[in-house]
C-alpha cells in the first residue's frame, strides 16, 4: 500500500538509534562490585493527531512511526483501510514526537472518535477512553479455515529472538511477529509497550499489503483482552503469546473465532482452536 509519508522512521537494522547507554554497578552476593553498561530503550511521548487535531498521546519507542499510526487507527476501528490515509507526517517537538495522519473526513468512523482526555501510558490500551462502553467493543466473527500446528508455533518461537534487534541489545522491549503458515517470521515490530508493538505490526502488515488470513501473530507478552480485540479488528485469525490469556481475553477469542494459544513448557497450550 503506497501511503505518502514524511516520517521519522528509525530503522530496525540499527536498534542503537532507539536506545541509550547507561552505566550501573553489578553487585554480587560475595560483595564484589563492577561497573557494567546496559542499553536502555527509548520511551517518549508520541502524540497522534488526525488532520492536525490532537487525538491521544502514547508513551512509545520512537521507531516505525508510520506503522504505529496506521496500525493504531486500524486496530481501534477509526478507519477501515490504510488506503484511506493520504499522508503521515512525524515531527520532533519539545519532549517527544507528533505524528499527524491526514484522512478524508468521510473515511473516519465517527463512532470511534471518543475524546481522550488524558495521556496513554506505556502499553496501556484504555487510557483516555471516556466511558465504559468504549472499552469492550462488539467484535466481528472471523472466518478461518486453518489453525497453526504445534510444530509451526514452536519453530517460530525458537526463531523469535533473533528477529528482535532492539531486544537483543537492551532486553527490555516487546516483540510482535507475523508468522506464516509454515512458521516463517515475515515481519516483526518492537516497542516498550505490547499494545504499541502490535499496532506497529498491524500497520506494517496493512501497508505492505500482506494476506492477513495467511498467518498468525506471535507475541512476547501476556495476552490481555485488548490484544485479542486488535487482532480480530485487523482480521488476523490467530494469536499466540508467551503467557496465558486473561479470562476475558479467552471469552472474546471464543466469541470472535480467534485461534488463541500460549507457549507452555511442553509445547503450545491451545485455549481456542
Amino acid at each position: 500500500m503506497n501511503v505518502r509519508a514524511n516520517v521519522i522512521n528509525r530503522p530496525e537494522s540499527d536498534p542503537r538509534l532507539c536506545s541509550r547507554a547507561a552505566t550501573g554497578e553489578l553487585r554480587s552476593a560475595d560483595g564484589t562490585v563492577k561497573m557494567v553498561t546496559w542499553q536502555l530503550p527509548d520511551e517518549v511521548p508520541v502524540a497522534l493527531q488526525i488532520n492536525t487535531q490532537p487525538f491521544t498521546v502514547m508513551m512509545a519507542t520512537p521507531a516505525n512511526l508510520r506503522d504505529f499510526a496506521a496500525g493504531f487507527l486500524l486496530s481501534e476501528g477509526l478507519i477501515r483501510s490504510v488506503g484511506d490515509i493520504t499522508a503521515v507526517m512525524a515531527l520532533p517537538v519539545e519532549g517527544g514526537l507528533v505524528v499527524d495522519v491526514a484522512l478524508p473526513a468521510d473515511k473516519i468512523e465517527p463512532s470511534r472518535i471518543a475524546q481522550r482526555s488524558i495521556e496513554g501510558r506505556t502499553g496501556c490500551g484504555l487510557c483516555g477512553v471516556e466511558d465504559i462502553g468504549s472499552v469492550i467493543r462488539p467484535l466481528p466473527v472471523l472466518t478461518r479455515d486453518w489453525a497453526p500446528e504445534a510444530a509451526v508455533i514452536e519453530r517460530a518461537a525458537r526463531d523469535l529472538q533473533r528477529h528482535q534487534p532492539m531486544n537483543l541489545l537492551n532486553r527490555s522491549v516487546h516483540g510482535a511477529a507475523y508468522v506464516s503458515r509454515a512458521g516463517d517470521i515475515l515481519l516483526l515490530r518492537e516497542d516498550v509497550g505490547r499494545h504499541n508493538a502490535l499496532d506497529k505490526l498491524i500497520g506494517a502488515i496493512a501497508l505492505q499489503d500482506l494476506d492477513r488470513k495467511a498467518g498468525f501473530i506471535l507475541m512476547t507478552s501476556r495476552c490481555s483482552f485488548e490484544l485479542v480485540q486488535k487482532s480480530v479488528v485487523a482480521g488476523i485469525g490467530g494469536l499466540v503469546t508467551v503467557s496465558a490469556p486473561t479470562a476475558l481475553a479467552l471469552d472474546l477469542a471464543i466469541k470472535s473465532n480467534l485461534f488463541l494459544a500460549a507457549l507452555g513448557p511442553g509445547g503450545p497450550v491451545v485455549f481456542n482452536g
